[in-house]
């Protein structure tokens, strides 16, 4: 299996050159969490003629509909990691990519298996990209290649610039700027990925609750002047749980009256672009696509796609 890819350019921003992936890569397993990224995965490799060797959902996490894009699907315990080892090798994978979320409550939920008890031992706490990193080594130890499924699926990365009609005007560009730097505070402690802030104060921060929560608990305490800002964590693994946004995500900040929401450039996953868009457009929300260069320069970004002659942010 071979597949191009459209690499980023963390500090710039900009799209470089095609990376050509091995032309080692074999069969491709994909161990699922919940929602709609493992399904964009296994609807374009089938599209392409290369379907998934096998999936591997979690219970009462993985939807099972998602067994008609591959050729083989099971269904494990979050834990299991001896069974999600050996099924991998009965399908022959090597190569894999996890995708996905899992509700973080329900790691109290699990009966782990030895290899999982052995993991959580020897860790400091269990805040997301550590729990992850300590998972890749795992299968990483057993032969294992782990992929980011932006490997597979490179338009998924959202591009530099103002998505959406409006400008940021120069108030909500240094709570932008403001929401940035304390959104990389908190993912340098391995917290969350996201706050939201008013007026230079943060006013919700991101936890183990994840976004959409944290957005209904940050409404009414915003109103309707708040902006979320979502950004990779700084020492974050880029091959799993990558910041990502949708169309839900756009309609839960409609809800709640958070209309502006900025998210890092080149590190930041966008779930149906198309949709995502035009429901942003129809919400009335800001969909800023920030680089890091941005935020330093202290320049925001322009409208993406075109240049517009005269056009103010005020």
């Amino acid at each position: 299996m071979t597949s191009a890819v459209m690499a980023v350019d963390k500090s710039s921003c900009k799209q470089s050159q095609p990376v050509k992936l091995s032309d080692t890569i074999g069969p491709l397993g994909l161990i699922a969490g919940n929602g709609r990224l493992p399904f964009i995965l296994a609807e374009k490799l089938y599209q392409r003629g290369t379907p998934l060797a096998v999936a591997i959902g979690l219970k009462h996490e993985t939807d099972p509909s998602l067994g008609r894009l591959t050729d083989f699907f099971h269904l494990v315990r979050l834990g299991q990691f001896k069974r999600i080892i050996k099924l991998l090798k009965r399908h022959k994978v090597k190569d894999l990519v996890m995708v996905g979320g899992v509700k973080k409550t329900r790691m109290w939920q699990t009966r782990p298996d030895i290899i999982a008890v052995r993991l959580l031992a020897k860790l400091k706490h269990l805040n997301d990209d550590l729990l992850l990193r300590a998972v890749i080594e795992i299968l990483e130890e057993r032969g294992f290649r782990v992929h980011s499924v932006t490997d597979f699926v490179p338009e998924l990365l959202a591009p530099p610039g103002v998505l959406t009609h409006n400008l940021p005007n120069d108030d909500q560009w240094r709570d932008i700027a403001f929401g940035w730097k304390m959104a990389k505070a908190l993912g340098d402690l391995d917290i969350g990925q996201g706050v939201v802030v008013r007026q230079r104060v943060v006013v919700a921060a991101e936890a183990m609750e994840g976004t959409d929560a944290m957005i209904q608990r940050a409404g009414p305490l915003a109103r309707g002047q708040g902006i979320l800002v979502k950004v990779i964590k700084p020492e974050q693994e880029r091959r799993i749980d990558l910041p990502t946004i949708g169309p839900s995500t756009i309609k839960n900040l409609h809800k709640a009256g958070i209309l502006m929401l900025a998210i890092e450039a080149g590190s930041t996953m966008i779930l149906d672009l198309e949709k995502t868009l035009s429901t942003a457009e129809k919400l009335g929300v800001s969909l800023i696509s920030c680089c890091q260069s941005d935020i330093d320069s202290g320049t925001p970004p322009r409208l993406f796609g075109n240049t517009i002659e005269g056009q103010s942010h005020g």
